[in-house]
Protein backbone atom coordinates (compact mmCIF):
# COMPACT_ATOMS: atom_id res chain seq x y z
CA UNK A 1 0.00 0.00 0.00
CA UNK A 2 1.07 3.50 -0.07
CA UNK A 3 4.62 4.70 0.89
CA UNK A 4 8.01 5.31 0.01
CA UNK A 5 10.55 2.31 -0.38
CA UNK A 6 12.77 1.81 -3.32
CA UNK A 7 13.07 -1.37 -5.23
CA UNK A 8 16.58 -2.18 -5.51
CA UNK A 9 16.49 -3.04 -9.00
CA UNK A 10 14.80 0.52 -9.52
CA UNK A 11 18.02 2.25 -8.33
CA UNK A 12 18.97 5.22 -10.33
CA UNK A 13 22.05 7.03 -10.56
CA UNK A 14 22.50 9.97 -7.73
CA UNK A 15 23.31 13.44 -8.86
CA UNK A 16 26.54 12.93 -7.25
CA UNK A 17 29.43 10.65 -8.33
CA UNK A 18 30.69 9.50 -4.95
CA UNK A 19 28.18 7.19 -3.05
CA UNK A 20 26.57 9.12 -0.53
CA UNK A 21 27.60 6.65 2.38
CA UNK A 22 30.89 6.68 0.78
CA UNK A 23 33.00 8.73 3.87
CA UNK A 24 31.34 7.08 6.99
CA UNK A 25 31.83 3.49 8.75
CA UNK A 26 30.56 2.53 12.00
CA UNK A 27 32.17 0.70 14.70
CA UNK A 28 30.90 -1.32 18.02
CA UNK A 29 33.84 -1.13 20.33
CA UNK A 30 31.84 -3.03 22.83
CA UNK A 31 31.73 -6.34 20.65
CA UNK A 32 34.48 -5.71 18.33
CA UNK A 33 34.97 -6.53 14.61
CA UNK A 34 35.63 -4.94 11.42
CA UNK A 35 33.83 -1.66 11.03
CA UNK A 36 30.24 -1.96 9.45
CA UNK A 37 30.10 -0.37 6.12
CA UNK A 38 26.73 -2.29 4.80
CA UNK A 39 22.87 -0.84 5.37
CA UNK A 40 22.13 -4.12 7.58
CA UNK A 41 23.83 -5.76 10.46
CA UNK A 42 23.10 -8.51 13.12
CA UNK A 43 24.95 -7.80 16.42
CA UNK A 44 24.44 -10.29 19.21
CA UNK A 45 23.78 -7.79 22.20
CA UNK A 46 21.80 -4.41 22.68
CA UNK A 47 24.58 -4.25 26.13
CA UNK A 48 26.22 -1.18 24.41
CA UNK A 49 27.80 1.83 25.62
CA UNK A 50 29.51 3.10 23.22
CA UNK A 51 29.69 3.55 19.20
CA UNK A 52 32.17 5.37 16.85
CA UNK A 53 31.41 6.94 13.69
CA UNK A 54 33.99 7.34 11.52
CA UNK A 55 34.40 9.84 8.53
CA UNK A 56 37.10 8.03 6.59
CA UNK A 57 39.89 9.55 4.42
CA UNK A 58 39.99 11.70 2.32
CA UNK A 59 36.60 13.25 3.28
CA UNK A 60 37.71 14.09 6.35
CA UNK A 61 40.05 16.40 5.61
CA UNK A 62 36.84 18.44 3.57
CA UNK A 63 33.70 17.87 6.08
CA UNK A 64 32.42 20.93 7.24
CA UNK A 65 32.04 19.32 11.39
CA UNK A 66 29.94 22.09 12.42
CA UNK A 67 27.43 20.61 10.19
CA UNK A 68 27.20 16.88 11.09
CA UNK A 69 24.00 15.41 12.18
CA UNK A 70 23.63 12.42 14.20
CA UNK A 71 20.18 10.01 15.09
CA UNK A 72 19.30 6.87 16.93
CA UNK A 73 16.40 5.02 16.36
CA UNK A 74 14.95 8.50 15.43
CA UNK A 75 16.34 10.67 18.08
CA UNK A 76 18.97 13.47 17.35
CA UNK A 77 21.54 12.25 18.96
CA UNK A 78 24.26 14.95 18.87
CA UNK A 79 24.36 15.88 22.27
CA UNK A 80 25.62 12.32 23.18
CA UNK A 81 28.10 12.53 20.04
CA UNK A 82 31.03 14.24 19.83
CA UNK A 83 34.59 14.17 20.99
CA UNK A 84 35.95 14.25 17.19
CA UNK A 85 39.47 12.84 17.42
CA UNK A 86 42.09 11.66 14.89
CA UNK A 87 41.50 7.85 14.29
CA UNK A 88 43.52 5.50 11.87
CA UNK A 89 41.39 5.96 9.00
CA UNK A 90 39.79 9.70 9.50
CA UNK A 91 38.20 11.76 12.07
CA UNK A 92 36.08 9.53 15.07
CA UNK A 93 33.05 10.85 16.55
CA UNK A 94 32.37 8.72 19.85
CA UNK A 95 28.45 8.77 21.04
CA UNK A 96 27.83 7.70 24.38
CA UNK A 97 25.00 5.51 24.45
CA UNK A 98 24.88 5.24 28.69
CA UNK A 99 24.80 9.26 29.36
CA UNK A 100 21.36 8.95 28.47
CA UNK A 101 19.32 5.82 28.61
CA UNK A 102 16.72 7.04 25.80
CA UNK A 103 19.59 6.18 23.10
CA UNK A 104 19.74 2.63 24.82
CA UNK A 105 19.16 -0.68 22.06
CA UNK A 106 16.51 -2.07 22.24
CA UNK A 107 16.22 -6.17 21.13
CA UNK A 108 15.48 -6.35 17.43
CA UNK A 109 15.87 -2.94 15.02
CA UNK A 110 17.87 -0.21 15.53
CA UNK A 111 18.73 2.65 13.43
CA UNK A 112 22.07 4.60 13.62
CA UNK A 113 22.21 7.68 11.41
CA UNK A 114 24.65 10.39 10.10
CA UNK A 115 24.96 13.00 7.70
CA UNK A 116 27.19 15.62 6.43
CA UNK A 117 28.19 18.08 4.73
CA UNK A 118 32.11 19.35 3.07
CA UNK A 119 33.27 22.59 2.18
CA UNK A 120 32.05 22.32 -1.50
CA UNK A 121 28.54 21.57 -0.06
CA UNK A 122 27.97 18.47 -0.86
CA UNK A 123 25.67 16.16 0.75
CA UNK A 124 26.59 13.05 2.50
CA UNK A 125 24.21 10.63 4.70
CA UNK A 126 24.25 6.86 5.37
CA UNK A 127 22.09 4.66 7.81
CA UNK A 128 22.91 1.48 9.50
CA UNK A 129 20.13 -1.20 10.51
CA UNK A 130 21.46 -3.07 13.57
CA UNK A 131 19.49 -6.11 14.42
CA UNK A 132 20.15 -6.80 18.22
CA UNK A 133 20.35 -9.34 20.23
CA UNK A 134 18.51 -13.42 18.85
CA UNK A 135 15.18 -12.49 16.26
CA UNK A 136 12.08 -14.41 16.86
CA UNK A 137 9.68 -14.95 14.17
CA UNK A 138 6.80 -15.48 16.59
CA UNK A 139 4.30 -12.67 17.61
CA UNK A 140 4.07 -10.60 20.37
CA UNK A 141 2.48 -12.27 23.27
CA UNK A 142 -1.15 -11.06 23.87
CA UNK A 143 -1.31 -9.55 26.92
CA UNK A 144 -4.36 -9.29 29.21
CA UNK A 145 -6.26 -7.20 28.60
CA UNK A 146 -7.69 -4.56 30.91
CA UNK A 147 -11.01 -3.05 31.97
CA UNK A 148 -12.44 -1.17 28.83
CA UNK A 149 -12.92 2.37 29.55
CA UNK A 150 -16.46 2.70 28.25
CA UNK A 151 -16.20 6.01 25.40
CA UNK A 152 -18.97 8.37 25.29
CA UNK A 153 -17.73 11.53 23.67
CA UNK A 154 -18.15 12.55 20.08
CA UNK A 155 -15.76 10.36 17.41
CA UNK A 156 -14.23 12.65 14.42
CA UNK A 157 -12.09 11.17 11.59
CA UNK A 158 -9.43 12.46 8.82
CA UNK A 159 -8.69 9.49 5.70
CA UNK A 160 -6.84 10.25 3.43
CA UNK A 161 -6.01 7.97 0.25
CA UNK A 162 -3.63 8.66 -2.84
CA UNK A 163 -3.44 6.46 -5.39
CA UNK A 164 -3.07 9.16 -8.11
CA UNK A 165 -0.56 12.17 -8.85
CA UNK A 166 -0.64 14.56 -11.05
CA UNK A 167 3.02 14.69 -11.19
CA UNK A 168 4.89 11.84 -11.96
CA UNK A 169 8.24 14.17 -11.86
CA UNK A 170 11.15 11.82 -10.43
CA UNK A 171 9.68 8.59 -11.12
CA UNK A 172 6.97 9.18 -8.47
CA UNK A 173 4.33 6.40 -9.38
CA UNK A 174 0.87 5.85 -8.82
CA UNK A 175 0.29 3.60 -6.41
CA UNK A 176 -2.61 0.73 -6.79
CA UNK A 177 -5.11 0.33 -3.75
CA UNK A 178 -4.38 3.77 -1.31
CA UNK A 179 -7.50 5.46 -2.44
CA UNK A 180 -9.60 2.02 -2.21
CA UNK A 181 -7.74 1.32 1.19
CA UNK A 182 -9.29 4.71 2.19
CA UNK A 183 -12.79 4.18 0.83
CA UNK A 184 -12.94 1.08 2.94
CA UNK A 185 -11.75 2.19 6.34
CA UNK A 186 -14.16 5.62 6.01
CA UNK A 187 -17.31 3.19 5.09
CA UNK A 188 -16.12 0.84 8.03
CA UNK A 189 -16.16 4.02 10.71
CA UNK A 190 -19.76 4.86 9.45
CA UNK A 191 -21.18 1.46 9.89
CA UNK A 192 -22.79 0.98 13.71
CA UNK A 193 -20.56 -1.63 14.75
CA UNK A 194 -17.58 1.14 13.43
CA UNK A 195 -18.93 3.35 16.24
CA UNK A 196 -21.34 5.06 14.04
CA UNK A 197 -19.45 8.19 13.20
CA UNK A 198 -21.37 10.93 11.88
CA UNK A 199 -20.77 11.66 7.78
CA UNK A 200 -19.98 15.60 9.30
CA UNK A 201 -17.70 14.40 11.92
CA UNK A 202 -15.52 13.17 8.99
CA UNK A 203 -13.06 14.40 6.77
CA UNK A 204 -12.32 11.98 3.25
CA UNK A 205 -9.82 12.82 0.69
CA UNK A 206 -8.97 11.11 -1.79
CA UNK A 207 -6.61 11.76 -5.02
CA UNK A 208 -7.57 14.57 -7.01
CA UNK A 209 -9.49 15.88 -3.44
CA UNK A 210 -6.25 15.86 -1.38
CA UNK A 211 -3.82 18.19 -2.59
CA UNK A 212 -1.47 19.29 0.22
CA UNK A 213 -3.56 22.54 0.78
CA UNK A 214 -6.51 21.27 0.87
CA UNK A 215 -5.70 18.31 3.40
CA UNK A 216 -3.56 20.58 5.27
CA UNK A 217 -6.87 23.23 5.24
CA UNK A 218 -8.99 20.45 5.93
CA UNK A 219 -6.89 19.14 9.60
CA UNK A 220 -6.77 22.74 10.95
CA UNK A 221 -10.35 22.98 10.73
CA UNK A 222 -11.59 19.70 11.82
CA UNK A 223 -9.46 18.52 14.72
CA UNK A 224 -10.00 21.95 16.89
CA UNK A 225 -13.38 20.62 17.18
CA UNK A 226 -12.93 17.87 18.79
CA UNK A 227 -13.05 18.18 23.02
CA UNK A 228 -10.83 16.34 25.65
CA UNK A 229 -13.44 13.77 26.05
CA UNK A 230 -13.89 13.15 22.65
CA UNK A 231 -11.78 10.70 19.96
CA UNK A 232 -9.69 11.46 16.99
CA UNK A 233 -9.06 8.47 14.35
CA UNK A 234 -6.56 9.23 11.67
CA UNK A 235 -5.78 7.28 8.60
CA UNK A 236 -3.35 8.63 5.98
CA UNK A 237 -2.50 6.31 2.36
CA UNK A 238 0.23 7.55 0.33
CA UNK A 239 4.00 8.14 -0.74
CA UNK A 240 5.91 9.08 2.35
CA UNK A 241 9.47 10.64 1.47
CA UNK A 242 11.68 12.96 2.31
CA UNK A 243 12.86 16.28 0.74
CA UNK A 244 15.10 15.08 -1.66
CA UNK A 245 17.25 18.64 -1.07
CA UNK A 246 16.64 18.54 2.60
CA UNK A 247 16.44 15.02 3.41
CA UNK A 248 15.59 15.62 7.50
CA UNK A 249 12.46 16.83 6.35
CA UNK A 250 9.79 14.42 6.01
CA UNK A 251 6.54 14.75 3.62
CA UNK A 252 3.57 13.01 2.82
CA UNK A 253 3.12 12.99 -0.76
CA UNK A 254 -0.48 14.58 -1.72
CA UNK A 255 -1.60 14.44 -5.05
CA UNK A 256 -0.41 17.61 -6.51
CA UNK A 257 3.08 17.15 -4.75
CA UNK A 258 6.07 17.98 -6.95
CA UNK A 259 9.31 16.21 -5.66
CA UNK A 260 11.31 19.25 -6.88
CA UNK A 261 9.16 21.13 -4.36
CA UNK A 262 8.25 19.27 -1.39
CA UNK A 263 8.50 22.07 1.09
CA UNK A 264 5.53 23.87 -0.96
CA UNK A 265 3.25 20.98 -2.52
CA UNK A 266 3.72 18.29 0.01
CA UNK A 267 2.00 17.88 3.62
CA UNK A 268 5.31 18.09 5.70
CA UNK A 269 4.89 15.41 8.62
CA UNK A 270 6.22 18.04 11.15
CA UNK A 271 3.13 20.02 10.29
CA UNK A 272 0.61 17.35 11.21
CA UNK A 273 2.88 17.00 14.47
CA UNK A 274 2.27 21.07 15.30
CA UNK A 275 -1.52 20.73 14.33
CA UNK A 276 -2.07 17.04 16.58
CA UNK A 277 0.44 19.31 19.68
CA UNK A 278 -0.96 22.39 19.61
CA UNK A 279 -4.67 22.20 17.75
CA UNK A 280 -5.80 19.32 19.11
CA UNK A 281 -7.16 18.92 22.71
CA UNK A 282 -8.67 15.18 22.38
CA UNK A 283 -7.34 12.80 24.93
CA UNK A 284 -7.71 9.60 22.70
CA UNK A 285 -6.01 9.86 19.49
CA UNK A 286 -5.09 7.10 17.30
CA UNK A 287 -3.31 6.96 13.76
CA UNK A 288 -2.60 4.27 11.41
CA UNK A 289 -0.11 5.01 8.47
CA UNK A 290 0.67 3.52 5.68
CA UNK A 291 3.78 4.86 4.02
CA UNK A 292 5.45 2.73 2.52
CA UNK A 293 5.68 0.57 -0.58
CA UNK A 294 7.86 -1.00 -3.34
CA UNK A 295 6.98 2.12 -5.87
CA UNK A 296 8.27 5.20 -4.94
CA UNK A 297 10.71 7.74 -6.11
CA UNK A 298 13.06 6.63 -8.63
CA UNK A 299 13.92 9.00 -11.48
CA UNK A 300 17.15 9.74 -12.34
CA UNK A 301 17.29 13.69 -11.99
CA UNK A 302 16.36 14.31 -8.59
CA UNK A 303 17.37 11.10 -6.04
CA UNK A 304 20.31 11.81 -4.65
CA UNK A 305 22.60 8.75 -2.91
CA UNK A 306 21.23 10.24 0.43
CA UNK A 307 17.90 10.05 -0.63
CA UNK A 308 18.35 6.25 -1.88
CA UNK A 309 19.45 5.15 1.52
CA UNK A 310 17.10 6.79 3.59
CA UNK A 311 14.42 5.36 1.25
CA UNK A 312 15.75 1.89 1.27
CA UNK A 313 16.04 1.81 4.96
CA UNK A 314 12.17 2.59 5.23
CA UNK A 315 12.80 5.28 7.70
CA UNK A 316 9.80 7.13 7.08
CA UNK A 317 8.14 5.03 9.27
CA UNK A 318 10.41 5.14 12.01
CA UNK A 319 9.98 8.78 12.38
CA UNK A 320 6.03 8.29 12.02
CA UNK A 321 6.53 6.51 15.11
CA UNK A 322 8.11 9.51 17.18
CA UNK A 323 5.09 11.72 16.07
CA UNK A 324 2.47 11.19 18.96
CA UNK A 325 3.90 10.05 22.45
CA UNK A 326 1.16 11.44 24.81
CA UNK A 327 -1.36 9.57 27.25
CA UNK A 328 -4.34 8.06 25.34
CA UNK A 329 -2.45 8.38 21.59
CA UNK A 330 -1.10 5.55 19.93
CA UNK A 331 0.15 5.13 16.51
CA UNK A 332 0.88 1.85 14.03
CA UNK A 333 2.74 2.08 10.56
CA UNK A 334 3.08 -0.97 8.35
CA UNK A 335 5.70 -1.89 7.76
CA UNK A 336 9.00 -1.57 10.32
CA UNK A 337 12.74 -0.38 8.91
CA UNK A 338 14.43 -2.14 5.97
CA UNK A 339 10.97 -3.46 4.95
CA UNK A 340 8.44 -2.60 2.20
CA UNK A 341 4.42 -2.60 2.26
CA UNK A 342 2.89 -5.54 0.06
CA UNK A 343 -0.61 -4.81 -1.90
CA UNK A 344 -2.65 -6.80 -4.56
CA UNK A 345 -5.34 -8.37 -4.97
CA UNK A 346 -5.75 -11.20 -2.99
CA UNK A 347 -6.42 -8.94 0.13
CA UNK A 348 -10.13 -8.46 0.22
CA UNK A 349 -10.10 -8.47 -3.88
CA UNK A 350 -7.61 -5.50 -3.49
CA UNK A 351 -6.16 -3.83 -0.98
CA UNK A 352 -2.92 -3.27 0.98
CA UNK A 353 -1.99 -6.15 3.32
CA UNK A 354 -1.99 -3.62 6.31
CA UNK A 355 -5.45 -2.06 5.94
CA UNK A 356 -6.80 -5.32 5.04
CA UNK A 357 -5.83 -6.93 8.52
CA UNK A 358 -7.22 -3.62 10.49
CA UNK A 359 -10.41 -3.89 8.92
CA UNK A 360 -10.54 -7.64 9.79
CA UNK A 361 -9.11 -6.57 13.30
CA UNK A 362 -11.68 -3.83 14.01
CA UNK A 363 -14.78 -6.09 12.27
CA UNK A 364 -13.61 -7.98 15.17
CA UNK A 365 -11.37 -10.63 14.36
CA UNK A 366 -8.99 -8.68 17.09
CA UNK A 367 -11.34 -9.33 19.63
CA UNK A 368 -9.26 -11.14 22.19
CA UNK A 369 -11.07 -11.21 25.33
CA UNK A 370 -14.42 -11.90 23.33
CA UNK A 371 -16.10 -9.15 25.19
CA UNK A 372 -17.32 -8.16 21.81
CA UNK A 373 -15.51 -4.38 22.14
CA UNK A 374 -12.46 -4.42 19.71
CA UNK A 375 -9.50 -2.15 21.74
CA UNK A 376 -7.06 0.28 20.58
CA UNK A 377 -4.08 -2.49 22.44
CA UNK A 378 -6.22 -5.78 20.62
CA UNK A 379 -6.32 -3.84 17.58
CA UNK A 380 -2.43 -3.39 17.77
CA UNK A 381 -1.84 -6.73 18.60
CA UNK A 382 -4.37 -8.48 15.95
CA UNK A 383 -2.86 -6.48 12.97
CA UNK A 384 0.91 -6.75 13.75
CA UNK A 385 0.53 -10.56 14.08
CA UNK A 386 -2.24 -10.70 11.21
CA UNK A 387 0.72 -8.78 8.77
CA UNK A 388 3.39 -10.67 9.80
CA UNK A 389 2.08 -14.05 9.17
CA UNK A 390 0.23 -12.92 5.83
CA UNK A 391 3.76 -11.75 4.01
CA UNK A 392 5.86 -14.60 5.89
CA UNK A 393 7.38 -12.06 8.39
CA UNK A 394 8.68 -9.88 5.72
CA UNK A 395 6.21 -7.10 7.06
CA UNK A 396 6.46 -6.00 10.67
CA UNK A 397 3.69 -3.25 11.64
CA UNK A 398 5.58 -0.65 13.75
CA UNK A 399 3.78 0.51 16.78
CA UNK A 400 3.93 3.15 19.26
CA UNK A 401 1.38 3.12 21.86
CA UNK A 402 1.04 4.88 24.87
CA UNK A 403 -0.25 3.49 28.01
CA UNK A 404 -4.13 3.54 27.42
CA UNK A 405 -4.60 1.02 24.97
CA UNK A 406 -8.63 -0.03 26.11
CA UNK A 407 -10.12 2.73 24.93
CA UNK A 408 -13.09 0.90 21.78
CA UNK A 409 -12.43 1.48 18.42
CA UNK A 410 -15.04 -0.80 17.40
CA UNK A 411 -17.49 -3.50 18.65
CA UNK A 412 -18.10 -6.67 17.13
CA UNK A 413 -20.86 -7.68 15.53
Amino acid sequence: MGGVCLAPHHRSMPLQQTPSRAPFALELPDIGGPPITSVEAHIPTTALRTLKLTIRQPFSDSINYGQIYTAINGEAANTICGNIRAGRDGKVINCDLVSKPRFAFQPGKNVVEISATDRDNNSYYASYVLIAGTETTAGPATKSQPAVTRFSGRKFAAIIGVSRYQFHDAGLNDLQYADADARAVRDFLLLPEGGGFKASDIVYMENNGATSEAVRDALTRLLPRATPDDLVFIYIASHGSPDPFEPRKLYFLMNDTKVANMPKTGLGMFELQEVLDHLLKAQRVVVFIDACHSAGIAGPKLVTGRQLERVENNVFNLYATKLYRETGRAVLTSSDVNEISEEGANWGGGHGVFTWALLEGLRGAADANNDRVVTAGEVFNYVSNKVRRETDFRQNPRALSATNQDFPLAVRK
